[in-house]
């Protein structure tokens, strides 16, 4: 799973120092892992480009002649 890091985590997790991600990267992880980040406040879910929903078009802008 693709988490953004959003603040930085500490300590460890099964035996893996959390010390190594960044914040304002987005790494791709076990899920296990990826939720526990999100879950403790410290990750978002990062969608990838082809999940993300299309942006719409915006009305006020479309001129009309």
């Amino acid at each position: 799973m693709r988490v953004r890091i959003t603040r930085q985590p500490n300590g460890m997790v099964h035996g893996m120092s959390l010390n190594y991600y960044r914040p304002g990267e987005v790494y791709d992880l076990p899920p296990v892992l990826a939720e526990f980040l999100v879950m403790e406040d410290c990750a978002t879910f990062e969608m990838r480009e082809r999940d993300k929903p299309p942006v719409p078009i915006d009305v006020e802008r479309r001129r009309r002649v």
